[in-house]
C-alpha cells in the first residue's frame, strides 16, 4: 500500500465525510476492463535472514486432494479456502498504513487476473483501542484510497449496502464508478483489549467469468476462525 500515515484518531471524524461521498453520485462505472493495483507495496530487498523470518511469518496454505488450498492466516486469526492455481503475496506493511499500527497483508489473484482475495490484519498499538465508529471509518478510507480506480481519496467508490453479520462483523458491497469492477468487503475488530481488525475484500471485473465469482463465493463462505 502506498504510505499513507493518518491516525485512528483522526479517522474518527472522517466517517460522516467517507458516507457522504460514497452517496454523492448515481453514475455507473464505465467499461474499463482493468483491476486496481494491488493495495501493497513492493516487496522490500532483504537478506537471507530476514527473508526467512518473513516468511515463517506468511500465512500457511494446505493443499488437499483436489486441488484446492486452505489458507490459513499467520496468526491463526482467519482461514479460507480456494483453488491452488490463485497467486499468493504476502506483504508487512509495517507502520506505512497508519502510524500508530502494524499490518499485513495476504493477496490471492486469479489465473486471469480478473479478480482478487485480499486479507488485510493490523494491530494497534499500545493505548490504542478500534470502537465500532472507528472501524468503519478506517474501512472507508482504506477503500477510497487503496481500491477506487484513481487510487485517491476522491468518492470513486460508492456503497451499495452496509449490512452488519450474526458474527458481529460489519459487510460492504461496493462498486467502484470510475472502473469496471465490483467488490465486497469484511471488517471487524477482534480481541478484549480491541486493538487487532481485521478486513476481507473480494473485487473483480464486471466480465468475469461465473467460475471465477464462483471461487469468490466459496472463499467468502468457507471464511473462519481456524
Amino acid at each position: 500500500m502506498k504510505s499513507y500515515r493518518m491516525v485512528f484518531v483522526f479517522l474518527a471524524i472522517m466517517l460522516a465525510v467517507s458516507l457522504a461521498c460514497s452517496a454523492t453520485s448515481q453514475q455507473e462505472p464505465t467499461a474499463n476492463p482493468t483491476l486496481p493495483p494491488i493495495p501493497t507495496n513492493p516487496p522490500v530487498q532483504q537478506d537471507q535472514q530476514q527473508g526467512q523470518q518473513q516468511d515463517q511469518q506468511q500465512g500457511q496454505q494446505q493443499t488437499t486432494d483436489n486441488g484446492i488450498v486452505t489458507f490459513v492466516d499467520a496468526n491463526n486469526l482467519l482461514a479460507f479456502d480456494l483453488p491452488g492455481d490463485w497467486t499468493y503475496l504476502h506483504t508487512d506493511h509495517g507502520d506505512t498504513i497508519y502510524t500508530d499500527v502494524t499490518a499485513y497483508t495476504d493477496t490471492f489473484t486469479s489465473p486471469d487476473e480478473a479478480a482478487k482475495i485480499e486479507s488485510l490484519v493490523m494491530f494497534a498499538n499500545e493505548g490504542v483501542t478500534v470502537n465500532n465508529s472507528i472501524s468503519q471509518a478506517v474501512a472507508l478510507d482504506i477503500l477510497n484510497t487503496y481500491y477506487s480506480s484513481t487510487g485517491t481519496n476522491n468518492g470513486d467508490i460508492r456503497i451499495k449496502s452496509d449490512q452488519i453479520m450474526q458474527d458481529g462483523s460489519e459487510r460492504f458491497e461496493w462498486i467502484s464508478k470510475g472502473g469496471n469492477y465490483t467488490g465486497v468487503s469484511f471488517f471487524e475488530v477482534r480481541g478484549d483489549d480491541k486493538r487487532t481488525w481485521l478486513m476481507l475484500t473480494a473485487w473483480w471485473d464486471n466480465n468475469a467469468d461465473q467460475a471465477v465469482l464462483d471461487v469468490v463465493d466459496n472463499a467468502i463462505a468457507t471464511y473462519r476462525i481456524p
